[in-house]
């Protein structure tokens, strides 16, 4: 009897695995053709003459190719068919989430140094970063508090800069 509900049971959360593994990958395929229609949604709003192609002055105020068209111009041909404005801004959004998510990495790094420093656990120091450059802000005791937490900030992998905004607390 046991072993019967014990198959049962394996066969139950089988298919709860693969059901969940077929919603995932039908999720995926939905985000991409989400993203087609929002990347074809832009290129014909962008495409204000209507020839199917997008000239530098079509894109001058659109974020990543004001200054990179001819990156994205990969014909050289003077314009931006769908494909290659798709390709471009694709590629240059999965880049801006790869840059959020090391800096987050980063103050996520810092914070967890900082509450493992016995001189500065129980401090409150706002840590932020923004494209490896780290700040520093709120309230210390001490100077060798500001110099630790600094220290500590420097030392971190990933780190480009430290910018020191912390003040001693007057009592």
């Amino acid at each position: 009897m046991k072993s019967n509900s014990k198959i049962k049971s394996t066969v139950l959360v089988s298919a709860l695995v693969l059901s969940i593994g077929s919603l995932q990958a039908a999720a995926m395929g939905a985000a991409d053709d989400i993203d087609q229609t929002t990347y074809t949604t832009a290129f014909k709003s962008l495409d204000t003459n209507n020839d199917g192609k997008l000239s530098k002055d079509e894109v001058i105020n659109e974020k990543p190719f004001a200054k990179n068209f001819a990156t994205a111009d990969k014909n050289h041909d003077g314009t931006l068919d769908q494909e290659e404005f798709t390709s471009y801004k694709s590629k240059a959004e999965q880049k801006e989430v790869k840059r959020i998510a090391s800096d987050s990495l980063i103050t996520s790094k810092v914070k967890a140094k900082m509450l493992g420093d016995e001189g500065l656990k129980s401090l409150k120091v706002s840590v932020e970063t923004h494209r490896g450059i780290v700040l520093l802000s709120g309230f210390v005791t001490t100077e060798d508090q500001i110099k630790q937490a600094v220290k500590i900030a420097t030392d971190t992998e990933g780190v480009k800069s430290v910018k020191n905004s912390l003040v001693l607390k007057k009592d």
